[in-house]
């Protein structure tokens, strides 16, 4: 090839080549699949890409000067983070987040926050201590304690395909978060079905109170902060389940033994009108925003709403309120788990 075309060839190629990155980046920017810019600027929905990046774009790009932190699985990701009057909150909350995960984020983030938190509050989740392997599916910034940035993520194949699929309500989720960022459930995801727990020939639950010691670590990473946890909504179903399973008395104790790790602990997986409401929740765990404003105010004001408070309660007692409020709200007729 002579070289005059072969220069013409290869500064054609550059320049596709440059066209096409440089397309991915500004899609990518406009709809902002990992939050490093905001979120999506052509509409008014953000979806569930991966959080676990996501989280950790927004508050590097934030100005991190945070008096509150919110942690959590998915379920605490339903909470307005500007629920909590006379606070500026920052919410970290991922899909299926172990606590061992929730701690290595708080320690990233005492590392880059301009100031102490005076308020931090923490989801915890039943599959915490049952069928849960400690999960410790952590980014690499995390873990290395760098910055995240753009240029690592938005010149791929697969954050264009979420920013293609976002622009075509293609959720991969039945939650979503909208412009402000804030969780919501999109209003095609229906109500819960019939919840079953089953279990393959030959396994048993998996039951295990190592949670307790990494909740305990929150005290050590904040140390001048009010710290708050609290059980999350599940279905009154689930619950009723967890009883004919044998599973209650471990649940119960595994939370009792959490409440001691904190200043404040309050319980909203007791059954109540709420978790017994199929048309509140598409799948039993993850609630209508009204229902995340209504456990924000509980805790400002510092009672229960309805749930019960867990701190200084003893075991006995609190098997006591379960045995109540499944005699009024368990659903009738529940199958044995097998």
């Amino acid at each position: 090839m002579p070289k005059d075309k072969t220069t013409l060839y290869l500064t054609t190629l550059a320049l596709l080549v440059a066209a096409v990155l440089g397309g991915m980046g500004l899609l990518n920017y406009l709809v902002d699949p990992l939050w490093f810019f905001g979120g999506n600027k052509l509409q008014s929905r953000n979806f569930s890409w991966d959080e676990r990046v996501a989280r950790l774009a927004r508050f590097a790009d934030s100005d991190r000067n945070y008096d509150c932190y919110i942690f959590g699985a998915s379920r605490v990701g339903m909470m307005d983070e500007r629920a909590f009057s006379g606070h500026r909150c920052f919410m970290i909350s991922f899909e299926n987040g172990s606590p061992r995960e929730l701690i290595a984020y708080a320690q990233y983030i005492k590392q880059r926050s301009k100031r102490e938190p005076e308020l931090v509050v923490v989801g915890v989740d039943d599959f915490d201590f049952i069928d849960q392997a400690d999960a410790n599916n952590v980014p690499p910034d995390v873990l290395e304690n760098r910055t995240p940035h753009f240029w690592d993520y938005y010149f791929s194949q697969d954050v264009t395909a979420w920013s293609i699929k976002t622009l075509l309500d293609q959720s991969p989720k039945a939650r979503y978060f909208d412009k402000d960022l804030t969780g919501q459930i999109r209003a095609d995801a229906g109500t819960m079905p019939v919840l079953h727990m089953t279990l393959k020939p030959g396994q048993k639950w998996h039951m295990s109170l190592n949670s307790v010691t990494q909740y305990a670590k929150f005290r050590q990473i904040f140390p001048k902060a009010h710290l708050v946890a609290y059980a999350t909504p599940v279905a009154a179903d689930k619950i009723a389940q967890f009883k004919e399973s044998g599973l209650l008395p471990f649940y119960l104790e595994a939370l009792q033994k959490t409440s001691t790790q904190f200043d404040e602990m309050y319980d909203f997986s007791i059954p109540s009108v709420i978790t017994s409401n199929p048309k509140l929740t598409y799948d039993g765990s993850h609630y209508q925003p009204a229902v995340s404003d209504r456990i924000a105010a509980a805790i400002q004001k510092h009672e229960p709403a309805f749930g019960i408070m867990l701190t200084r309660r003893p075991l006995e007692e609190i098997t006591r309120l379960y045995a109540d409020r499944l005699e009024l709200y368990a659903p009738q007729g529940i199958s044995r788990a097998e």
